[in-house]
């Protein structure tokens, strides 16, 4: 297979590459709960596969994922704080969830990263979130993104991130339901665990032994799940039935395809250089779905 990512490349597989296409992935994600069923790298796993997969379709090469950045904070009484949708839904720090920055400090990496692309040649920068929060983690993006366009007015710079262009019936927005563990199923089926999905309370009871609010949770609440959102109605994506690497595949190809095509259309709007053949050359909008 195409060697594409930055790190294990030798430096002459590296100006080759960007010789060819002068395209960087800079895939996004998070250190969160995502169910007892994924690991807690969903985010940050699959946006690196992503970003792998269309570089070996556009050409370019992948710089290691950021796990790190902002998402929205809750002052509590007493100096606490919780930070990110799912600790706040749940009212708890839920065990996984470790990535909080400020907003001013990812925003600054953010620049600093992208400035050492545009200085080394790339002239498409390409940034795959596997993160969806519309509070704080994207607009964040998006800021630091416009900061940046406008210094570099050359320079070729797009945020998508996994869901766009993705019809809902494929691939609803959701945390942690059906399309996301199918994708971490299908690329790393080693870290999804179905059978652990309601075993909270039961067979994981010892392991939770020191995060009490965790086990009351789950012993007080209702919902069928905790901190997973499925994004449709009825049960037609819970992860125990409507999970599998079969969907997963057919996931990650097509996201690979409509983010490999955009990445071609940014470098040919930049250089003038036709997009390589093979890409869908559908439109893939920016921001959120």
């Amino acid at each position: 297979m195409t060697k594409v990512r930055f790190e294990e490349m030798f430096p002459w597989e590296l100006a080759r590459a960007m010789a060819a296409a002068p395209i960087c992935y800079q895939p996004l994600g998070v250190l969160e709960w995502h169910g007892e069923q994924n690991a807690v790298g969903l985010d940050g796993i699959k946006a690196q596969a992503v970003c792998e997969a269309a570089a070996r379709r556009s050409g370019g090469v992948v710089v290691p994922a950021l796990w790190w950045g902002a998402d929205e904070r809750e002052d509590l009484p007493g100096g606490d704080y919780l930070t990110g949708g799912i600790e706040r839904g749940e009212r708890y720090h839920v065990p996984g969830s470790m990535f909080w920055i400020r907003e001013h400090t990812f925003r600054d990496l953010l620049l600093d990263a992208w400035e050492a692309m545009r200085r080394r040649g790339f002239r498409a920068i390409v940034v795959v979130a596997g993160h969806w929060s519309p509070r704080g983690y994207l607009p964040t993006i998006r800021d630091a993104g416009a900061a940046f366009i406008e210094h570099h007015p050359g320079q070729g710079w797009v945020l998508l991130t996994d869901r766009d262009g993705m019809p809902d019936a494929d691939f609803p927005y959701e945390h942690a339901a059906g399309g996301e563990t199918s994708l971490l199923m299908a690329i790393r089926p080693d870290l999804v665990a179905l059978e652990k999905t309601l075993e909270t309370g039961r067979s994981l009871a010892a392991d939770y032994a020191a995060e009490p609010r965790h086990l009351a949770r789950r012993r007080d609440t209702s919902a069928k799940y905790i901190g997973l959102f499925s994004g449709v109605d009825g049960a037609a994506n819970d992860p125990e039935t409507s999970a599998s690497a079969e969907r997963g595949e057919r996931l990650l190809d097509a996201i690979a395809d409509r983010i490999a095509a955009r990445a071609t259309g940014l470098l040919a709007d930049r250089t003038g250089a036709p997009a390589r053949s093979g890409a869908d050359p559908s439109p893939i909008p920016d921001g959120p779905a």
